[in-house]
């Protein structure tokens, strides 16, 4: 996932309407790669090349693990790090390849972080820190999306004011989150059942230690 995430945020715009166009259409190979192109009116420079060939084969995995939204979150997230803020933000603005609300979210992935394995966030507290180093030390924990953020509640307070939420899925899987004063998410994880526990002990020391 890495190296497809890496690869496609290395493209900047037109990674992302080949990744799109690849999802939404069905394309794949040489054909996903004339369609993109075609979109973006560029010469085939944009987008040529036996590598980007090879790319689309891992496009392919990736959408068919994660989906759509979860492979462009992690492209976003690669390249908010070294790209304007403003420049992804306008871009998400002219993408007209899916809805609104899928719009939001990438954009709060720009802004916030929102769904990114890290989230940098200048609101985010000493303590807070030390509870995310805590939960990220639970065995299989895994990045939650944010748009699972809203459907969690609060269970308990940190000292500093951060709200610790927590939520089950429909098929019974553990999700945790924090949100700082403002109720933006600043962390979320998930496990699986057979790690249900550990997060359970997770949760247990901090309401021991931080509250």
């Amino acid at each position: 996932m890495d190296e497809v995430v890496k690869k496609v945020a290395a493209l900047g715009l037109p990674g992302v309407i080949l990744v799109i166009v690849m999802a939404t259409t069905g394309l794949t190979g040489a054909a996903a790669i004339a369609a993109a192109l075609s979109i973006l009116g560029g010469p085939a420079g944009m987008l040529g090349g036996i590598a980007v060939l090879g790319l689309t084969a891992l496009i392919t995995d990736a959408l068919a693990k994660v989906g759509l939204e979860d492979l462009l979150t992690a492209v976003y997230c690669q390249r908010r790090q070294t790209e304007p803020q403003g420049k992804l933000l306008e871009e998400i603005n002219s993408l007209s390849l899916f809805d609104g609300d899928i719009k939001d979210r990438l954009k709060s992935t720009i802004v916030d972080g929102c769904g990114c394995d890290t989230v940098t966030n200048a609101n985010t507290t000493d303590v807070a820190s030390e509870v995310i180093a805590i939960l990220n030390k639970v065995p299989g924990i895994t990045p939650a999306h944010h748009r699972d953020f809203k459907s969690s509640n609060p269970i308990l307070r940190l000292r500093d004011g951060t709200a610790l939420r927590t939520w089950k899925n429909p098929v019974g899987v553990d999700h945790v989150f924090l949100a700082d004063r403002d109720e933006r998410m600043i962390y979320g994880g998930y496990v699986g059942w057979i790690h249900s526990a550990g997060l359970e002990e997770a949760i247990a020391r901090i309401r021991r230690n931080f509250t």
